[in-house]
Parts: C-alpha cells; sequence; structure tokens
C-alpha cells in the first residue's frame, strides 16, 4: 500500500511539472497534493470512507465545473478565430480577384495606349503631310492667278497693238501716217509676237506693214494689210480664249485638288482628336488601376499578416486547452486512483 501510494506522489508530481510548463488561471484554489495529504489523514485517523470520498467528489467536481467553464471559453475563442480566419481568408481572396480584374485591366490599357500612341504619331505625320500639300496647292493657284493675270495684261497689250495697227494703216491709206509710225507699230507688234509666242500668225501682218511704204499702189496694199490684222485679232482672241478656258480648267482640278486634301485633313484632325482623346482615357485608366492594384496589393498584405497572427493566436489557444484539458484529465486520474486506494484500506481495515 505504502508503495501505491508513493507512485501516486511520483504522478502528482509529474502532473504539477506539466502544468508548469503551462501557466494558466485555472485550478489555482485546489492542490492535488493536498488533497492526498489530506485523503492519507484521514486512511490514517479512519475516518469513513464516504468522508474520504465526499473530499474527492468535491475535488471531481471542481475539475468538472473548471472544466466546463474552459469548454466554454474556448468554444467561443474558437468560433471567434473561426470567424476571423474565414473573414482574412475572404478579404485575401477578394484582393487577389481585384488585384488580378486590375493587373489584366492595366496589361491591356497598357498595350491600347501603345497602339494608340504609334497611331496617333501616323495620323500626325499624315496631317502634316496633307497641311503642305495644300500650301503647295494653294501657291501652285496663286503662281497660276498671278501667271494668267500677266498672260491676260499680255494678250490685252496685242489686241491694242493689232488695233493700233488698223488705225495706222487706215491712215496710211489716206496718206496721213509717218515712216516714224510705221516703225513704232512694227516694233508694238513685233513685242506683242514675242509676248504672246504667235510669231508665226504675226509675222505675215508685221511683214505687210514693213513693206506697205514701197507699194505703188498704197490704197490696196492698206486694205490688205487691215484684213491682215482683223484676222490676226480674231486668232489673238481666240489664243486668248483658250488661254483662259485652260486656266479656268486648272483652276477647277486646283479647287477639286484642295477640296480632296481639305476632307482628308477634316477626317485625320477628327481621327487625331479621337486618338488624343482615347490616349488620355486610357492613361487615366491606367492610373485609375495602378492606384486599384497597389491597394488591393495593401489589402492583401494587411490581410494575409492579421490572418497569419489569427491563426498563431488560434493555435495558441488549442495548444493551451489541450495542454490544461490534459492535466485536468490526470488530475482525475490520479483522484480515481486516490479513491481506489481509500477504498482499498477500508477493506483492510474491516
Amino acid at each position: 500500500m505504502k508503495i501505491a501510494f508513493t507512485i501516486l506522489v511520483v504522478l502528482a508530481i509529474s502532473n504539477a511539472t506539466m502544468m508548469s510548463k503551462h501557466p494558466l488561471q485555472y485550478g489555482g484554489k485546489r492542490s492535488i497534493m493536498n488533497i492526498m495529504v489530506e485523503v492519507e489523514n484521514k486512511i490514517k485517523a479512519h475516518s469513513p470512507l464516504d468522508s474520504i470520498k465526499g473530499v474527492l467528489n468535491s475535488f471531481k467536481s471542481a475539475v468538472a465545473e473548471e472544466q466546463s467553464g474552459h469548454d466554454d471559453v474556448y468554444n467561443a475563442q474558437k468560433t471567434e478565430c473561426d470567424s476571423e480566419i474565414a473573414y482574412r481568408r475572404a478579404e485575401v481572396e477578394d484582393a487577389n480577384g481585384t488585384l488580378k480584374i486590375a493587373n489584366g485591366i492595366l496589361k491591356t490599357a497598357t498595350i491600347l495606349l501603345k497602339k494608340t500612341q504609334a497611331t496617333l504619331g501616323e495620323t500626325e505625320n499624315i496631317l502634316n503631310t496633307v497641311s503642305l500639300h495644300i500650301t503647295l496647292i494653294n501657291d501652285a493657284r496663286k503662281e497660276d492667278t498671278q501667271s494668267y493675270n500677266r498672260g491676260a495684261v499680255t494678250f490685252n497689250d496685242a489686241i491694242n497693238a493689232i488695233d493700233d495697227s488698223i488705225d495706222l494703216a487706215t491712215a496710211l491709206a489716206k496718206g496721213q501716217a509717218s515712216l516714224v509710225q510705221v516703225a513704232e507699230m512694227t516694233t508694238k507688234l513685233m513685242k506683242s509676237a514675242i509676248a504672246t509666242k504667235m510669231n508665226k500668225a504675226f509675222m505675215q501682218a508685221i511683214g505687210a506693214l514693213a513693206q506697205i511704204t514701197q507699194e505703188e499702189d498704197s490704197t490696196g496694199a492698206a486694205e490688205r494689210l487691215v484684213q491682215l490684222l482683223q484676222t490676226l485679232r480674231s486668232n489673238v482672241e481666240e489664243a486668248w480664249a483658250s488661254y483662259t478656258a485652260e486656266n479656268t480648267t486648272a483652276l477647277g482640278l486646283f479647287a477639286q485638288q484642295k477640296d480632296l486634301y481639305l476632307a482628308s485633313q477634316t477626317r485625320l484632325d477628327d481621327a487625331k482628336t479621337h486618338l488624343s482623346s482615347k490616349a488620355e482615357n486610357l492613361q487615366g485608366t491606367i492610373s485609375t488601376q495602378t492606384a486599384v492594384a497597389q491597394a488591393a496589393t495593401n489589402k492583401r498584405s494587411r490581410n494575409q499578416t492579421l490572418w497569419d497572427d489569427a491563426a498563431d493566436l488560434c493555435h495558441s489557444f488549442d495548444v493551451e486547452y489541450e495542454a490544461v484539458t490534459a492535466g485536468r484529465r490526470q488530475e482525475l486520474v490520479l483522484v480515481n486512483e486516490l479513491e481506489r486506494l481509500a477504498e482499498r484500506r477500508a477493506a483492510e481495515q474491516q
């Protein structure tokens, strides 16, 4: 019997050592060693078995009550832990989802922005080329208009010179013109021939005018000269009309070509405005999604840390609960052994 009780003491010391490794706020008002001493004293004093069992049952009740309270606390802690971990897990998953979407949008927007900027650059180059062509068309039209105006003056001067020659031929027929006038008029006609590039058409009239003073029949020669000059005048007028028609056609072609380029310029301006707006919107999207991605990253990091902390804390609750519960089980084992020893001692004393 002495050996059995010694074994119980060793177990009690072992249990006390285990409890010391997990210092908890339980069992502070009871001591298995004190119970063992009290039971030993009662056995020595031959106290009734019911008295000994009363002490042991009281200890068991205290252990059971304490375990029940601890169960309630642990279950509440576990519920809170499960809720917190589930919440943090959901927050991390939500952040991952947001981050995935934001990164997808960022990738797409970045690719689109590069393409849009490239297209915008090409559009601006084409627009500059079209604007240059419009400037060249305007310059060419201006030059052609100035050339036509100079040509108009030239043809008008030629017709005036021809009209003056007709008047001079009429005066010659009447003997009212001098050789000096003939020479001057010949010079004018030659200049007009060169200016209008109608040398061949002018040559016959110029030759007739130069020889009119050598003709015996000056009247007849003057009449023939008038006819030649009138024919020349008609030819010059036809040439002028043809020149004017060609200029009008050229101006029409210039206008048509310019209208085409202006329409292209308008389309390109609209395309440039659209592309600029699109690029600006994409840059705004990139800025927004970059902020969203950063916020999601921060949220994920923060909640992952809180998740890990909660998991560590909840694990410590589990370790605490298992350790203390194991200690109480060991106490009940010792109490049951004390109860069997007390019953055996009581039987021996009868």
